[in-house]
């Protein structure tokens, strides 16, 4: 039995029974593979030089597949092979696919194989072997003929509007297919070498028109035909309007693409227009989608007389019954009436000719569409489409109005502005929330469609604030008091929702008419009701958060809605925005509260026992008092209070270490731990100085002591003994060591003294207590490096002698990594570290020994030399700064870094040009380039140093004595060097350079690979008794 592939390599053609099996074998159940094999072998088969005759014989059978499979193959061969065809065998193919059709429509019963022939012939229309021009007469005349019929005899034949009623109703949706198909195939060709398939489609023009007119109104009379008496004809006749009214939307985006400036070829396809409208009535498939395209994508294309022909349509007794019936047919039609009056939004007219008839009726009926029953997410399509018009409405009128000035505005201005505000009284309405017997059944997709109408009408809102102002306010707080009053929670809800979308516009001028709202006891409300929904509340704390600015200003307001604050802690659902909206609004607020800290504190002794008090909302709660703390007048006050805090605190920590003695709870210590840590945090950041603080930085006055020397010092003990504690019993937890390093850095932003403004040495002893086994010791270096920054002004004894103990502590890290790639995140912390040092105060490296020295500077060089990315980039960084600061004249650090140059240029130049030969990547290249260029400009044996590297790379070394290598690196160096001064040609040098070591390495094979001498980071790269004198 033969196999798939001794068919295929045949040297004669298959059989087509063969042929005809493999084709109906992919039809079959089957393996995979099998089926994979035989599509592989009909591809084969469909390229080969048998195809023509191949998809010619399949087109003769009966079954439909394999007829199919023929006229692909007839696509297949024409976009590979078209171009060998001269010009008698491009017509002879023209003939045989015209007469297949012409054979194939009254045969099949499958409308598969006639859409793939017309597909086919497009196909060869849009080849350059093709001059065929009038396709929609070429094929009326074949059918009415049984045979095809040339261009060049189309003349011998009787005009095409005699001919088109010859056509059976199958020959007729063929033609439409045809002409449908060429529209949209040519559309998409837009090269200029296409130019010419485009002037062969206007011919066509004539013959589309008359094919259109004929089709619709065959169609249409179709249908006026009784049900009962015609038979399937009624059907038939909704197939033919449907089809040709697909081709005319395809040829109207068509002209809309290629003959929008002739007046003539447009004439033609708007001559349809009116049987086309004709269609919406008798409710055609897509007839209202159809015209919703043309109004959104192609309004122009419709002249006022078509405008208005399709109001009427829209407002006839059939368009006013879909309106009010509210079903299936209702979405579309919504769409189609929006997209009419978008049009008239955009010209204008829809707001500047209010007294208009018809731009009332467009008016009215905007309106009517967002007050279907309903639920947006459950039932209601409509109100999500008619938003956008609105929102256009909103942004139109927004750039109308600016073109006024405010005593000049036209009279039109204040009718639509009452649209306006109708409009957004209608969507407070179906916003509102649907009661929970609704929402409890919806899925993800509801909701989420539900939440984003929602965005879209807060969006709408706050752009209309700016035209309405007062009486938008107004309106809200109106339905938000007449809700509350009747106690209608949901309808609430959706006002509450509506102010807050106004909450960043308004000005304090608006202050009073709040208050009418906040003084009808809205938040005493919202903490006593029990039947209130979550929803509501949810949204009353959000109206903390976006009203914090009213109540600064309004302090008499502030104890009410912190206390329906403290009670909505209780609730699960409200307790994370609760807590948050609790901290902001006692952040900003402060200075008015410190009376109400007694209460505060009972309250949260309270909330203490509520299942919600977990980490979150323990440490915002805390972090909103803290804040109050903060604003007392006396540091004794604050003693006192943050010690009352802290025993609180410590509750935490004490459960976290009786768990981590238990055993038998590591989970629910770990909790515990981290609740008291970052508890301490929000203290911390709670106590900083607010921003619009005023420091006297001329003041005489030394910093206070208190919090270091005085009683202060106390609470500074006790959070660092909290910290200890728990980061040695936790010591392998990266939350408890991450948020331990946030604790210190919450100190780090002060100027002034404070209870978490540590002494430089609990820093320091907190850092040296970690290893390489520590958890985050990437984040503990990082906070090394805020540390070294914060203290960048401090020249005192005492923290030099703290700093040169981190820069040990560091050193030490980096003799246990013992090479950069063992931990890369871990090398790069190192090396900040360093490089944070070199550029804050360089001057704490002036005492340290030779030893430290060179093994600290080593270490970088190696980072540079190894093939990790990040510490690479790093230590280059590192030495891009020290190079700068070498040449920096007026630096007071100057010559400290001229040292650090003086003995390590030679090893960190190595390292550079051993990278810029090939090693380093494409994207790392940009952070070795910048410290070679420092290093040329600040020292003067660069060109030495430079060149003994590049005699030391082993891509050079088999070519010692090729005198085009050493002119390689004789045109670098002195590229080198004259282009220092400019960045732009420094860099293009140095990377072509690289590109020419890229490629000869690759040329030169893996033996090339580069090592530098002294891989290892310890060995002396710089004599021990020049460093002595460092």
């Amino acid at each position: 039995m033969p196999t798939h592939a001794s068919i295929v390599t045949a040297a004669a053609p298959p059989s087509m029974s063969k042929v005809e099996s493999l084709v109906k074998s992919m039809y079959e159940p089957g393996p995979p593979k099998k089926i994979n094999e035989t599509e592989a072998t009909l591809r084969l088969l469909q390229r080969s030089e048998h195809g023509w005759e191949m998809a010619n014989a399949l087109l003769s059978s009966s079954d439909d597949y394999v007829r199919f499979f023929g006229a692909l193959t007839f696509t297949v061969k024409l976009n590979a092979d078209s171009d060998k065809l001269d010009e008698d065998e491009s017509e002879q193919l023209l003939a045989t696919l015209i007469n297949w059709l012409v054979c194939i429509v009254p045969s099949t019963r499958s409308a598969l194989v006639t859409k793939k022939l017309c597909s086919t012939l497009v196909t060869y229309f849009c080849k350059s072997l093709s001059s065929w021009t009038k396709c929609i007469r070429t094929l009326i005349c074949s059918f009415c003929n049984g045979l095809p019929v040339p261009e060049k005899s189309l003349d011998d034949y009787p005009p095409t509007w005699d001919l088109l009623p010859h056509l059976t109703d199958d020959q007729l949706l063929c033609v439409l297919l045809l002409s449908m198909d060429m529209a949209d195939e040519v559309k998409k060709l837009n090269r200029p070498a296409d130019r010419k398939y485009h002037d062969r489609m206007a011919p066509n023009l004539q013959d589309l028109e008359l094919l259109l007119h004929f089709a619709l109104a065959k169609g249409q009379q179709y249908q006026a035909t009784p049900v009962q008496a015609s038979g399937l004809s009624h059907q038939v006749g909704e197939k033919i309007c449907s089809e040709a009214l697909k081709c005319f939307i395809s040829w109207v985006f068509y002209a809309q693409q290629e003959f929008k400036d002739s007046a003539e070829n447009l004439a033609r396809l708007r001559s349809i227009l009116a049987l086309a409208l004709s269609c919406l009535q008798p409710r055609i498939d897509n007839t209202m989608d159809l015209f919703s395209d043309i109004l959104e994508e192609y309004p122009k294309f419709l002249e006022p007389a078509h405008m208005e022909m399709l109001w009427s349509e829209i407002t006839s007794p059939w368009g006013i019954k879909i309106l009010k019936g509210f079903n299936a047919e209702t979405l579309a039609f919504s769409r189609l009436v929006i997209a009419f009056g978008q049009v008239l939004l955009n010209s204008g007219r829809l707001y500047k000719e209010p007294q208009d008839v018809q731009c009332q009726q467009v008016m009215g009926v905007m309106h009517e569409l967002l007050k279907y029953p309903g639920h947006v997410g459950e039932n209601d399509e409509i109100a999500p489409i008619a938003v956008d018009f609105w929102t256009n409405w909103v942004s139109t009128l927004e750039d109308e109005f600016f073109e006024y000035e405010e005593d000049k505005k036209p009279p039109w201005t204040e009718t639509a502005k009452t649209n306006t505000l109708l409009a957004v009284s209608e969507l407070w309405n179906k916003i509102r929330f649907p009661p929970p017997e609704i929402t409890d059944g919806w899925d993800s997709e509801a909701k989420k469609t539900f939440k984003v109408f929602r965005a879209d009408v807060r969006d709408l809102i706050q752009g209309a604030y700016e035209q309405l102002l007062d009486d938008m306010l107004n309106q809200f707080i109106l339905l938000t008091l007449g809700a509350l009053g009747r106690g209608q929670w949901l309808e609430l809800e959706a006002g509450l929702f509506c102010l807050n979308a106004l909450a960043e516009g308004l000005e304090p001028e608006a202050d009073e008419r709040l208050k009418s709202l906040l003084s009808f006891s809205l938040f005493s409300q919202m903490s006593e009701g029990p039947s209130i929904p979550a929803t509501t509340r949810r949204t009353a704390v959000d109206m903390v958060g976006f009203f914090t600015s009213f109540f600064l200003r309004n302090v008499e307001f502030l104890p009410p809605v912190l206390t329906f604050l403290f009670s909505a802690l209780a609730q699960p659902s409200l307790a994370n925005s609760a807590a948050k909206s609790f901290a902001s609004l006692c952040s900003q607020c402060r200075k008015s509260l410190t009376g109400e800290l007694d209460s505060f504190f009972q309250m949260y002794q309270q909330f203490l026992q509520y299942p919600t008090a977990d980490v979150l909302t323990k440490s915002k709660v805390l972090e909103g008092i803290t804040s109050i703390v903060e604003a007392l007048t006396s540091e004794e006050k604050k003693h006192a209070r943050i010690q009352q805090l802290l025993n609180v605190v410590a509750q935490d920590a004490d459960k976290a270490i009786l768990l981590a003695k238990d055993g038998h709870a590591a989970e629910e210590g770990v909790v515990s731990a981290l609740t008291a840590l970052q508890c301490l945090t929000s203290m911390g950041k709670a106590l900083q100085g607010p921003d619009e603080a005023v420091i006297d930085l001329e003041a005489d006055k030394s910093p206070s002591t208190y919090w270091t020397q005085g009683p202060g010092a106390v609470i500074q003990k006790q959070i660092i003994t909290l910290i200890e504690y728990l980061t040695k019993v936790y010591e392998t937890d990266s939350d408890i060591i991450e948020e331990a390093c946030s604790i210190f850095r919450t100190g780090y932003k002060e100027i002034i003294p404070g209870p978490f403004v540590f002494p430089p040495k609990e820093t320091v002893d907190f850092i040296s207590g970690c290893t390489l086994n520590t958890p985050r010791l990437p984040f503990v270096l990082e906070t090394a490096c805020i540390f070294l920054t914060s203290h960048k002004h401090d020249k005192s004894p005492s923290f030099y002698e703290q700093a040169q103990h981190l820069l040990h502590h560091v050193l030490k890290l980096m003799q246990q990594l013992g090479h950069p790639s063992t931990d890369p995140d871990v090398s790069v912390g190192c090396i900040e570290v360093i490089q944070r040092i070199i550029n804050t105060n360089a001057g704490i490296l002036k005492n340290e020994s030779p030893e430290v020295l060179q093994s600290m500077f080593n270490f970088s060089v190696e980072c540079v030399k190894c093939p990790d990315v990040l510490p690479k980039r790093a230590a280059s960084q590192l030495w891009n700064d020290i190079f700068a600061l070498s040449s920096d004249t007026r630096h007071p650090q100057r010559a400290t870094a001229q040292d650090i140059v003086n003995y390590f240029a030679p090893s960190i130049t190595l390292a550079l040009i051993f990278n810029i030969c090939g090693e380093v990547d494409a994207s790392s290249l940009d952070y070795i380039t910048p410290p070679l260029r420092k290093m040329i400009q600040s020292e003067r044996n660069a060109r030495a140093y430079i060149t003994a590297a590049l005699q030391e790379q082993r891509l050079f070394a088999r070519h010692a004595a090729d005198q085009s290598m050493e002119s390689l690196k004789r045109v670098f160096v002195e590229g080198v060097i004259r282009n220092a001064r400019s960045v732009t040609s420094f860099k293009e040098t140095v990377k072509e350079f690289w590109s020419r070591c890229k490629a000869m390495a690759v040329q030169q094979g893996p033996e090339t690979m580069q090592t530098v001498p002294g891989n290892s980071w310890t060995e002396s790269e710089a004599p021990m008794a020049a460093m002595a004198t460092f």
